[in-house]
């Protein structure tokens, strides 16, 4: 599963910065003098003045056997109160409540809760709270200490006007005198998702993730977390990277076609075994009895008593994993009858199977990685993928949906979900088996694309997704980003109508050169980001927020400028890159994003520079086009293609046609380097070349110097022996085969050494089309 790797440790520190915000929301500011109630002009109208010019009479009270995670609520209660209105709330901890009857009292565990009736964890649930008055006294309690803390939270953000837009940009309004409507302080609040995660570098920080009422905490190294912030959701099973089949299953003679023999008995009885004891160990450590017991991140050949168990059940692969599941879990719990374990519908295992459920000590990982993520994942293109995940819904009851939020193969290029994310989740909020959900985004690394602002509205809607999420995104891009907020939506608009122009699919690993990134989209996009800077330049804070979205857009320019120079010179536009300027701008954009990592698999904000320089290097046209209207052919340089072997190399290279070549050992047989034929033109059909030399050294004329073809199919390929490039220069070498543009089936022109010493070396100049 993506995302199935390491997760960026560091944090940023728990207190935010505080920024000046406007006026309170849903409480009255007025400027009177002294502490008297206003008088109220019906019982729905009353209001209780929390704070006077700058003073209060409420005291913050908590009983003397609350946790460390309710006294951290009354401290941030009182501190946010004191940063809005300049008056101190003193937080009295005892057992013997204030005589005063000015209090906000924090928790359950106190005298004084008895005055406001009973707290049902049926109505509320594990994170959700009541809000109630008595007088001038206001109660926030949870049923357990979390949900007291998001009880704060929420009258802090949601009555109050406080937002905490990233872990280091807080907004706060100023009102001296501060007036709350009892309304607003009376109601009980449940979150319509019991698990919500964020799996983002950029929401690692413990606080900023409460803040927003994100309880989810799976896959991160919690050593670093302050005691009073360590709490979280247990629903989904913990260790989703370390609870693997073959985790669980270590016997080597038990693994078969990519994962194990699911329906071999020592399979199953070895791995309740094991899972008995990591659960064991979990409790001993205080911990929750669960555990994940998982799948492989890879494809399966299932061996025959799988695969006769798949066929009495529909056909599909996931007959056997739930069975599997469901056996093992019942073992698990004949010895710790609390136990629950998670599975997964994932790749192969994502159609749902006939005949079989899920236990409901199973909890469901649904994992739609293959979807368009332009759309809902209930809709467009994507219907069929709801109908499956509406299949697992009457299979199963616990399930969590694993959603995808970011371009993995480049953080910081454009990825417009901004309003599918939304619809998704509105209609996951509609089945109630959907009791979780966990947004992966760049979990590696920091300054991915629009990340706060997913996080900030993902947040929101998980709590409640009935939402206006045009709305939420408008006040994010109004606290985030000032004066230049119209501009960002309007940008955010635009790229989402390219998506729908060009028919473009949003994968998971969409290339750069994907349709809906095109020459008039990027410029637009280019304008729009220089009047949004000009409009923030007063402002460090917005200017450094906005040249972090700027950096997706040069990004992307910088990586396309050799095709869109040639674009512009077609149509007759006179379009100046700026190259050099925009370059240097870049840098001051990595640095204002705070970017570490710029895609899953690896690469430092330096090696990205080193990749735009490849990328606006001047690459002389192939000998083959000589003759051809740019239009007629499309160059794909290392930029463009995908490097995926370990020992791969970037080189400079005087015979390279941009002067720089990639490299590969002739001993690895991998598709070290590929190009995504989504790559190609919109329009025709395509003849696909590649342009490429090896060291061959003592070789025989007839042995391999390389393989190259396009999958799928396999076997799609030409064999390119010695003779034909022994000689160390470049040859431009047809591969088989006439190509389109098609993005709802994907296909890959590949190169691979030819896994023979004989050859030292096999290097790639560019990949390039020819209209046919």
């Amino acid at each position: 599963m993506s995302g199935n790797g390491d997760t960026h440790r560091s944090r940023p520190t728990r207190r935010s910065v505080v920024a000046a915000g406007g006026a309170v929301a849903g409480a009255a500011l007025t400027g009177g003098s002294g502490l008297a109630w206003a008088a109220p002009a019906s019982a729905e109208d009353r209001r209780i003045r929390l704070a006077d010019n700058g003073h209060t009479r409420y005291q913050i009270y908590c009983g003397a056997g609350e946790d460390a995670t309710v006294r951290h609520a009354a401290d941030e209660l009182a501190h946010y109160l004191n940063a809005i209105t300049s008056a101190r709330f003193p937080v009295v901890v005892s057992d013997d409540p204030p005589a005063n009857p000015e209090l906000l009292v924090v928790g359950r565990r106190n005298p004084l809760l008895r005055r406001f009736g009973s707290l049902d964890p049926a109505n509320v649930g594990e994170d959700g709270f009541a809000l109630r008055t008595r007088g001038r006294t206001a109660l926030i309690a949870g049923v357990n200490s979390r949900g007291t803390l998001y009880g704060v939270y929420w009258l802090l953000d949601r009555v109050l006007g406080v937002r905490w837009f990233s872990a280091d940009f807080t907004t706060v309004p100023h009102a001296r005198t501060l007036d709350v409507a009892t309304a607003q302080l009376n109601g009980d609040q449940t979150p319509r998702f019991t698990y919500r995660q964020m799996y983002a570098g950029d929401a690692a920080d413990p606080a900023y993730r409460h803040h927003n009422l994100l309880n989810g905490n799976r896959g991160w190294d919690d050593a670093d977390i302050p005691t009073p912030l360590d709490t979280w959701s247990t629903y989904w099973p913990a260790s989703p990277f370390g609870g693997t089949w073959r985790t669980m299953v270590p016997d080597q003679s038990l693994w078969s076609g990519g994962q194990i023999l699911a329906m071999d008995e020592r399979t199953r009885q070895m791995a309740a075994d094991n899972l008995v004891a990591a659960i064991r160990k979990r409790i001993a450590d205080g911990l929750d009895p669960s555990i994940g017991f998982d799948q492989q991140d890879a494809d399966w050949q299932p061996d025959p008593a799988s695969k006769t168990f798949v066929d009495q059940h529909g056909g599909a692969l996931s007959a056997a994993v739930v069975d599997l599941a469901n056996d093992v879990v019942t073992r698990v719990r004949k010895q710790i009858p609390q136990a629950r374990i998670s599975t997964q519908a994932y790749w192969f295992s994502f159609t749902p199977p006939t005949g079989i459920k899920v236990d409901d000590a199973v909890v469901l990982t649904v994992a739609p990685i293959q979807a368009n993520f332009a759309h809902s994942l209930f809709a467009d293109d994507n219907l069929e993928i709801g109908r499956q995940i509406q299949t697992w819904c009457r299979l199963a009851n616990n399930i969590v949906v694993w959603d995808y939020l970011v371009d993995f193969a480049s953080y910081i290029q454009p990825f417009p979900d901004y309003w599918a994310m939304a619809d998704g989740i509105r209609t996951m909020a509609g089945r109630p088996q959907v009791q979780g959900y966990f947004g992966e985004h760049a979990y590696n690394a920091i300054g991915s694309e629009f990340v706060h602002l997913r996080t900030w509205v993902l947040g929101r809607l998980l709590w409640d997704p009935h939402q206006d999420a045009d709305g939420l995104i408008r006040e994010f891009l109004n606290g985030y980003y000032g004066p230049a907020a119209a501009l960002v939506h309007r940008y955010m608009r635009l790229l989402r109508q390219s998506v729908e122009d060009t028919g473009a699919r949003l994968t998971f690993s969409a290339s750069v050169s994907s349709p809906y990134l095109n020459f008039d989209t990027m410029v637009a996009a280019d304008h729009l980001m220089a009047q949004a800077e000009s409009a923030v330049r007063e402002s460090a804070d917005f200017h450094k927020h906005l040249l972090a979205v700027r950096l997706n857009v040069d990004y992307v320019i910088l990586m396309r400028i050799a095709e869109f120079q040639r674009t512009a010179r077609e149509r007759g536009i006179d379009w100046d890159p700026d190259t050099a300027n925009r370059l240097d701008r870049f840098e001051d954009e990595i640095h204002a994003a705070g970017l570490t990592r710029y895609s899953e698999g690896g690469g430092t904000p330096e090696d990205l520079l080193r990749q735009l320089r490849i990328a606006t290097a001047p690459a002389t046209p192939p000998a083959t086009v000589a003759g051809l209207p740019p239009e007629d052919w499309a160059d794909y340089q290392e930029p463009a293609l995908r490097l995926y072997a370990p020992v791969i190399t970037i080189l400079d290279d005087p015979g390279a046609s941009n002067g720089y070549t990639v490299r590969m050992p002739g001993n690895r047989p991998d598709w070290g380097v590929q190009l995504a034929l989504e790559s190609l033109p919109t329009n025709g059909s395509w003849k696909v070349y590649v342009t490429v030399r090896a060291d061959t050294g003592s070789a025989a004329p007839d042995a391999a110097a390389m393989v190259a073809g396009v999958y799928p199919p396999f076997g799609n390929e030409r064999t390119i022996k010695v003779s034909e490039v022994a000689d160390g220069e470049y040859h431009e070498l047809e591969l088989p085969g006439v190509y389109q543009y098609d993005a709802a089936n994907p296909r890959y022109a590949w190169i691979s050494p030819p896994n023979s010493s004989a050859v030292a070396y096999v290097y790639v100049d560019r990949i390039f089309a020819v209209r046919a």
